[in-house]
């Protein structure tokens, strides 16, 4: 039996017995390679030294729709992890530590538009972070905008120039996270304006708002978590609170070890992801993979693999005991009718197996012992007639074959001529 018929109660046995990851409270997580350093911006200022070929990265969760960001966390076997290959710079001038700590009147000034800080969605105190092919505003933060000349850079691998579009708006909701608290290890000892500084790694930390969250201001619910500016190659794990529409609260972590009971792991919060399978419905599935190698490559077929059972199903691949069906008063509550077709044969039609069938079951050929005075019936569970076999001469103590290699794996119902008509049943692997 496959579950794509099962009914309702069917169904919550299933899932009952088998836990899926739902992560689609994450969409995504999209990294943008918001800007990239030249000569130029490498010229002392009061700012620092932003050297040149430095790559500003802006990370953006997508959540799915109704769904708010509550928490960045960092626990005992799930740090919050931000690790780059060189230092993360942080702007002497006017650097901080989160984005909505950083005055609006201070992103035009010297290279102070890509200090390092974590967010909650804001880029300033009056304005929020967001990809920069959606941001139909402009810029005022680069070439003539800004005080020194600076951010005028076109790397085509940076995508669209900040002069074009700075990647930040304004909108009637505050920019500042209501109720916004850290605890645990702060993050200032990675990301402020005096900080030299590779990484910030912490199993103690939870930077949070209160009650909903933090939604994205533009209709896809996109919101910025972090800019990240280095000369390195950058890495970084995610854990992260999510409150969902209805109001209650999922937690998603980058590993899938060492998990609480309300935790989920969830490969899109890996940077750069490891690839596999993502696809749940595959037996290769993998709940850490964030982006998809093509190795999904079997399809999950729920059935029972018992072949005790009267509805053993040779084709699953993954075994759900409580659909095993034994008889009419051992089907867990299910309709044996439905689960098993031909179940409730009467038991007048039914016999001892005086003669009995082997093996079973059964792959090429069964084998019925004794004379058989008769043709023998094939059926399906239905009691369909597939095929009749007529009787052999046998010598005294040799079994009839019945070749049944052709046979689709399943369950058969074999009938016998005589008083009583005898009706065993056997499987086909």
């Amino acid at each position: 039996m496959r579950i794509r018929i099962l009914r309702a109660p069917v169904l919550a046995l299933v899932l009952a017995a088998v836990k899926v990851a739902a992560q689609g409270d994450i969409e995504n997580v999209v990294v943008e390679t918001y800007y990239i350093s030249d000569a130029n911006d490498a010229t002392p200022t009061a700012g620092g030294i932003l050297p040149e070929g430095a790559r500003t990265y802006r990370i953006f969760l997508d959540l799915a729709p109704g769904s708010a960001l509550r928490a960045i966390y960092g626990r005992a076997g799930h740090p919050l992890a931000f690790n780059a290959t060189g230092l993360f710079f942080n702007n002497e001038d006017r650097g901080r530590t989160y984005g909505h700590q950083v005055t609006n009147s201070a992103l035009d000034e010297n290279t102070a538009a890509l200090d390092s800080w974590l967010s909650l969605r804001a880029a300033s105190n009056a304005r929020f972070g967001v990809l920069k092919a959606v941001d139909t505003d402009g810029s005022n933060i680069a070439g003539p905008d800004n005080s020194d000349g600076f951010l005028v850079n076109a790397d085509p691998e940076a995508g669209i120039p900040l002069t074009e579009a700075d990647g930040l708006v304004t909108d009637t909701a505050s920019a500042i996270p209501p109720n916004f608290v850290v605890t645990g290890i702060a993050p200032d000892s990675a990301f402020n304006n005096v900080t030299q500084a590779d990484s910030f790694v912490s199993d103690s930390t939870r930077i949070a708002c209160s009650t909903p969250g933090v939604r994205g201001i533009t209709a896809d619910n996109v919101l910025l978590i972090a800019q990240l500016t280095t000369t390195g190659e950058l890495t970084f794990s995610l854990n992260l609170e999510i409150e969902r529409a209805d109001g209650t609260v999922a937690r998603y972590v980058a590993l899938d070890t060492l998990l609480a009971s309300d935790e989920t792991p969830n490969g899109l919060l890996t940077y750069p992801p490891q690839c596999g399978c993502t696809d749940p419905q595959f037996l290769e599935y993998d709940p850490t993979a964030g982006c998809d190698d093509g190795s999904c490559q079997t399809a999950i077929v729920f059935g029972c693999l018992d072949p005790a059972a009267c509805n053993y199903d040779a084709a699953a691949n993954f075994n759900i005991p409580a659909l095993c069906c034994y008889g009419p008063d051992s089907c867990n509550g299910l309709d044996p009718q439905l689960i098993c077709p031909g179940v409730g044969i009467p038991d007048d039609l039914l016999s001892e197996p005086v003669t009995p069938i082997h093996p079973n079951p059964v792959s090429d050929v069964l084998f019925l012992p004794g004379a058989v005075n008769g043709p023998v019936l094939i059926c399906d569970q239905a009691g369909r007639v597939l095929r009749v076999h007529a009787p052999a001469l046998q010598q005294a103590g040799q079994a009839m074959p019945i070749g049944v290699a052709d046979l689709a794996p399943g369950i058969y119902w074999l009938q016998l001529p005589g008083q009583g008509r005898a009706v065993h049943r056997f499987v086909k692997l």
